[in-house]
């Protein structure tokens, strides 16, 4: 059971997104990355679960005060009617069916209650870091959940086979019902059915120890294993045929621990020697197999990005301003650079220094950043075959004081085996106008672009590797809003090999 959390997440890289700092970097059409983004539960920038425990309720039900007393008084009346029609029907234990029932309607009423739901694709999160919700207050609250469901269900029924059928059966169903039905509050997430059913069977697990297992086991067990394996049936035929799954290693961001800490110094170190000190290191997993991302902080803030797992990816943003900062990397000896050509020599000092394997590159070529260089220049390595670029590169950026301002670094393979045919520009971008055409957009509008054809993972740190082109598609009929935006162009991936479209 996950709850809508209405707690507003504060801004920050510990957050959802990566620092946005595009002008410097984005000139280079090389650096776009087949890059999908996971959906996880962060707690906004370093926003610790300690800090979400101080108001947990609030969190979960924000001002929702009314519809919590409500609940309880309907629990109240319908635990009260269940406990004198078991009196009325000489049901031993008639006062555990008070309380079970009246938990039960709780678990129910703040499930299906008509709150937060939103509509979309069916799709669950499958969490590979089983041990993950142990240390998370959402994990320890669905724990605590269903811990009197199973206590109180031994205590009224003293049949433990249809109570463990039963705290096994009712997350799934809870878990399918939140992916399925957009107007149930909640994302569907196996990190949940695991807390709840490890609460229900710690309760149930109580309740044999306070009746000292003086309980009957074979009660209802036929019809309890017919319905059981039914439902189980049923669920997993809804499950494969109506929800995607979404895999993660962990659903929430979490500090670096051990290898990966080691990992974002390494890379730290490897880029500006001892210079910064690492402090915090927060770990966002990846969706489904693909890459996720640490958020390093370094010089009081959070300018650094590395690919995680894998490392292979690094990118910082000291600054991204026309006015040059003490924030930004010294490179020794550099001087005030003046145009292109100085800016490069300081860049290939840097280079030198810290990545001289970019010295090997195929071609490299510097470029202002703004149409006046106001932000300084940007030089790129780039290894390429059959004019497409491998995964390793390196881009240094230097402000208008001589210093390293943003940098990104690739330490992918110098070298990917091609497909045997490569798909044209003119048809790759033939191919992305009949896509635009089929989604309603006027072709005639639109001013499409093969930009880069480059190597990239199909699919995270260990996916098969795959030629794509970028492709840019701008609306030239685009009114800007009031700030000027809204009218960037998009950028849509292409198999080179294939021709088909990847999703970003």
């Amino acid at each position: 059971m996950h709850f809508v959390d209405r707690t507003p997440a504060a801004a920050g890289p510990g957050g959802r997104a990566r620092p946005t700092s595009a002008r410097p970097l984005s000139p280079s059409a090389d650096l776009t990355v087949l890059r999908v983004r996971p959906r996880v539960r962060l707690g906004g920038a370093l926003g610790t679960e300690r800090e979400k425990s101080k108001d947990l309720f609030g969190a979960v039900f924000g001002d929702d005060v009314w519809f919590l007393a409500g609940l309880a008084v309907v629990a109240t009346v319908v635990g009260l009617t269940a406990s004198a029609v078991a009196r009325r029907r000489e049901v031993h234990h008639a006062v555990w069916w008070f309380l079970l029932v009246f938990c039960l309607t709780g678990v129910f009423g703040v499930t299906f209650a008509l709150r937060g739901g939103e509509s979309g694709p069916a799709s669950c999160v499958i969490n590979h870091e089983i041990t993950e919700p142990l240390n998370t207050t959402q994990g320890l609250w669905n724990l605590a959940m269903f811990v009197p469901l199973g206590l109180f269900g031994v205590l009224a029924l003293r049949r433990p086979l249809p109570v463990l059928a039963g705290v096994l059966v009712l997350p799934c169903a809870i878990e399918l019902a939140q992916a399925l039905a957009p107007f149930v509050s909640g994302i569907c997430d196996s990190a949940d059915v695991e807390m709840n059913v490890s609460g229900g069977v710690m309760g149930a697990a109580a309740a044999l120890m306070l009746v000292r297992g003086r309980v009957d086991w074979c009660s209802w067990a036929k019809p309890t294993l017919l319905v059981a394996g039914v439902l189980a049936v049923a669920g997993t035929t809804v499950f494969q045929a109506a929800i995607t799954a979404d895999h993660v290693d962990g659903s929430t961001s979490h500090d670096a621990r051990g290898d990966e800490r080691k990992a974002a110094e390494r890379a730290i170190r490897q880029a500006f020697g001892d210079h910064y000190r690492v402090d915090a290191v927060r770990v966002s997993p990846g969706l489904d197999g693909y890459n996720g991302w640490m958020s390093i902080q370094i010089a009081d803030s959070f300018p650094a990005q590395l690919m995680w797992p894998g490392g292979r990816q690094l990118s910082v943003s000291f600054e991204d301003s026309t006015h040059p900062t003490r924030a930004s990397f010294p490179v020794p000896g550099a001087t005030t650079p003046h145009d292109a050509r100085d800016a490069y020599r300081i860049a290939r000092s840097y280079m030198k220094t810290h990545y001289p394997w970019a010295a090997t590159a195929s071609r490299h070529e510097t470029q202002p950043v703004g149409s006046k260089a106001e932000f300084g220049w940007l030089t790129s390595w780039r290894f390429k075959e059959r004019g497409v670029a491998m995964p390793r590169s390196l881009d240094v950026q230097i402000n208008r004081s001589g210093r390293v301002s943003q940098m990104l670094v690739d330490l992918g393979p110098r070298h990917v085996k091609l497909p045997a045919r490569l798909i044209p520009a003119e048809q790759a971008e033939d191919i992305v106008r009949k896509e635009q055409q089929r989604n309603g957009a006027d072709p005639r509008g639109l001013r499409i672009h093969a930009d880069v054809l480059k190597t990239e993972r199909a699919k995270g740190w260990q996916g098969p590797w795959l030629v794509v082109w970028s492709v840019s598609v701008t609306d030239t009929g685009c009114t800007p809003d009031e700030d000027g935006g809204g009218c960037d162009p998009t950028n849509t991936v292409l198999d080179a090999g294939t021709g088909k479209i990847h999703d970003e």
